[in-house]
């Protein structure tokens, strides 16, 4: 593989290419999602928080990452989850909470931990993992209460179902492009 030489040594253009693609793909995933948005035509039926990443994030989160893991290595998937977590918090706080304004952080955790899982195990692990992470972390905040009178334990588990679909179908969709994708990129990775 060719190499430039920079002041801190040499740097492989492969490395930069990677890093190149996985940014494309993380701005890709995050201006599909917000074309797509959902939750609010949704949430009349099923009432559950953070529905539209529960049912859609699949193509929002999960596609992005795999392909990413798939087409540049292992952790490139981890680096699109927090790339797509900073460019949602470049425009707006986590899911529109502003008070406390510490809770930016858990979309930033819950994005590792997608990342995470979904390079260890699959899709619907690692989508199943951050919906849980955002539902435990709203939840704490709304008071346990209000939260639950808000939301009935049928929508959560129907949203919860939805999301392991959800991951598994991107994963598997990702895979299936990655495969046809790879031969056509190897030259430049």
């Amino acid at each position: 593989m060719t190499s430039v030489s920079n002041v801190s040594g040499n740097v492989s253009t492969s490395a930069f290419i990677k890093f190149a693609i996985a940014f494309v793909l993380a701005c890709c995933g995050y201006y599909i999602s917000i074309l797509m948005g959902g939750e609010a035509s949704l949430s009349s039926w099923i009432h559950a928080p953070f529905l539209g990443p529960a049912i859609f994030g699949g193509i929002q989160w999960i596609f992005w990452v795999v392909l990413g893991k798939e087409l540049c290595g292992k952790y490139y998937g981890i680096v699109i989850a927090l790339l797509m977590a900073g460019f949602y918090l470049m425009v707006q706080p986590w899911f529109n909470i502003v008070s406390p304004t510490w809770y930016s952080i858990v979309g930033v955790i819950s994005a590792i931990v997608l990342g995470y899982l979904t390079e260890k195990y699959n899709g619907a692990v690692g989508l199943a993992s951050f919906v849980i992470i955002n539902w435990a972390c709203f939840a704490g905040l709304a008071q346990y209460p209000t939260w639950s009178s808000a939301y009935t334990y049928s929508g959560l588990g129907i949203a919860f179902v939805l999301s392991i679909v959800s991951g598994y179908v991107g994963d598997i969709v990702a895979k299936y492009i990655a495969k046809y994708l790879k031969p056509h990129l190897e030259s430049y990775l």
